[in-house]
């Protein structure tokens, strides 16, 4: 398989759970009954996991340094960009995942904390995946030779396997599919 090729199918299982999110905060906005907080558990698994120490990994780990040795530039280049966006989204992840503690503990308003950090991070992760997919991606498929490619793929089966452990990335799959079946009908 071609690794830009798995980068890009990830965004897109990526953008359907952000569609998913998007959904559960209209739903809480709308001050429709607040069910389904273990969704919202098992979405924040898939961001800490899937994005970030899957995907995420296979950027800053391999995509990256591939693409400086080929002479892109990290400061003040599309990869500082896109280091910058990854920290955030963590941060947000971190956020959403305090404020979903603090409202079982009992802190009401901090639903309200949650939907604002998730729309943050909706907008954020949509126009990080923007970019890749129209700058950085088109940029190592032009510039990284079939043997980097092919490193590169050896490295990402990798980091699914020994990162995030044999079959996780087709349980995430399978979630997904259940949350757009229950939640986006």
């Amino acid at each position: 398989m071609q690794p830009i090729k798995d980068l890009k199918m990830e965004h897109e299982a990526v953008r359907l759970t952000l569609r998913i999110l998007d959904k559960i905060c209209q739903r809480i906005e709308k001050s429709e009954e607040i069910t389904g907080l273990g969704h919202l558990d098992r979405l924040l698994e898939f961001f800490k996991v899937f994005v970030d120490k899957c995907h995420h990994a296979k950027e800053e780990e391999l995509l990256f340094p591939a693409l400086e040795n080929v002479g892109v530039s990290r400061e003040g280049g599309p990869i500082g960009v896109m280091l910058h966006e990854h920290q955030q989204g963590r941060e947000y992840v971190q956020a959403m995942n305090t404020a979903l503690a603090q409202y079982r503990e009992g802190k009401w308003t901090a639903i309200g904390e949650f939907v604002t950090t998730a729309k943050a991070y909706i907008n954020l992760l949509n126009q990080h995946i923007d970019k890749e997919n129209s700058v950085l991606f088109p940029l190592a498929e032009r510039h990284l030779s079939e043997q980097a490619q092919a490193k590169l793929w050896q490295g990402f089966e990798l980091i699914e396997t020994e990162e995030i452990g044999s079959g996780k990335h087709d349980e995430f799959h399978k979630m997904i599919e259940n949350l757009e079946k229950e939640i986006l009908k």
